[in-house]
């Protein structure tokens, strides 16, 4: 009888940082994970870089030290790092309508939506009336481009907020091109400006050169999805919800990332792999004044734009409670007497990259241990008490299409000072 031992977590803390390392190696003795990464700066400086398990269960990939992971939604945040970048020189101001810089824009209800209306989810625009695919971002984009303009919004712009899953990256995309010099997509503004000047190992879109460092996603067990389901709002918009995931027609499954051509695509509302390593990296520049070895990400004003809430209360579209700023996902703390918002954005799976200001932190964490649960959306959106309710699907008339289809063993690494060294993992018995 075979019996594989898994990779060991490996990697590097700082002194006062080990008890990351114990939850980290806790994660794998305890089944919670499959393949993962985090780490964090403080201060500036790296204090965690861990990773562990494997990247690829099939061919027994170990997960390396340069392996990206596949952050989702936590892309959305270096989008609106773009658009930051792009208020900062005077491109953009977030108190504008979309309309001036995208006249095209200003039709069907969505004339006075301003660009800081867009990215805090209150355009009204969490889905589209008609299906489409991620693909025409890239290879049809007048198409694309004809769609978003002429949409109509679910609900008045400016009166309540709802999360734009998907479509929040289309709509930023093209606004990035009306206004950049260059007329460059969001993608390749953000490695332009962004990612290659402070040297970060993420990318909107991957390169299929790079694709063979990219941790393939796994399912997780039952009791996960039931976790997940048990998570589902009753005040959500079910049917909104469940267009919204079927109306992509390329995204066949949650496992489509694991595709080289579809993960290839520039959609700034998902496509973004990485490091945590680089994730953590921005964050923690973010969090210590925007500046690195010279070169200025944002000024502090500018991030402190981020920071501030514009929308909070029940989500139209998730039935959550999140807090969100300019394309920020804003989390609470308080301290005592003390109170400040933590701020990044999460990803599915358990994705995240998030700045602490008071605490000059900057963190990321990824894992492939997610799970593919697009039908309990479905399932959920035939609830007759949803039914009851209404949808503001009903309203726009939007079309639906319901025939889319949707215990192992770690053994603790040797510390060596605080650098942890994996050794052969495979073994019979």
């Amino acid at each position: 009888m075979s019996k594989l031992r898994f990779p060991k977590p490996t990697g590097f803390v700082a002194p006062g940082f080990e008890r990351v390392l114990q939850i980290f190696r806790e994660n794998y003795e305890n089944g919670m994970e499959k393949g993962s990464s985090f780490a964090a700066y403080y201060k500036g400086q790296p204090v965690v870089n861990l990773w562990g398990g494997l990247a690829d269960w099939e061919v027994k990939r170990e997960w390396k030290e340069d392996t990206m992971g596949l952050f989702y939604s936590t892309t959305k945040f270096m989008a609106a790092i773009t658009i930051a970048h792009l208020v900062e020189r005077n491109l953009l101001t977030y108190e504008e309508k979309v309309s001036k810089y995208w006249p095209e824009f200003g039709q069907n209800g969505k004339e006075n939506i301003t660009v800081e209306e867009l990215l805090a989810y209150r355009a009204g625009l969490s889905i589209l009336s008609n299906d489409f695919y991620c693909s025409w971002i890239r290879d049809d984009p007048q198409r694309l481009h004809d769609m978003l303009v002429k949409q109509k919004p679910l609900w008045p712009p400016g009166t309540a907020h709802g999360y734009h899953m998907y479509t929040i990256g289309l709509y930023l995309n093209e606004l990035v091109k009306q206004v950049d010099v260059k007329g460059r997509t969001l993608s390749k503004y953000f490695d332009d400006e962004i990612a290659q000047p402070i040297g970060i190992d993420f990318y909107i879109g991957v390169p299929k050169s790079l694709y063979y460092r990219v941790a393939r996603l796994e399912p997780v067990p039952v009791d996960k999805v039931k976790y997940m389901q048990a998570l589902a709002s009753s005040k959500g918009d079910a049917q909104m919800l469940q267009k919204a995931l079927y109306q992509l027609k390329d995204w066949s499954s949650i496992r489509a990332l694991n595709n080289p051509d579809f993960l290839e695509l520039p959609v700034p509302s998902s496509h973004g792999a990485g490091t945590a390593l680089a994730v953590a990296k921005l964050m923690g520049i973010l969090a210590n004044g925007g500046q690195h070895e010279g070169k200025t990400v944002l000024s502090p004003a500018s991030i402190l734009k981020l920071q501030e809430p514009l929308s909070y209360g029940i989500d139209l579209f998730s039935g959550f409670g999140d807090i969100y700023g300019r394309g920020s996902w804003l989390i609470p703390i308080v301290e005592g007497e003390q109170n400040w918002y933590m701020y990044g954005h999460a990803g599915f799976g358990d994705q995240m990259g998030a700045a602490d200001p008071h605490y000059k932190t900057g963190f990321a964490y990824t894992t492939n241990r997610v799970d593919p649960m697009l039908t309990l959306v479905k399932d959920r959106s035939m609830n007759k008490e949803d039914e009851d309710e209404g949808s503001l699907v009903d309203d726009v008339g939007v079309e639906t299409d319901d025939e889319s289809d949707v215990n192992f063993d770690v053994e603790e690494g040797e510390v060596d000072g605080l650098h942890l060294d994996s050794s052969d993992d495979d073994e019979s018995e």
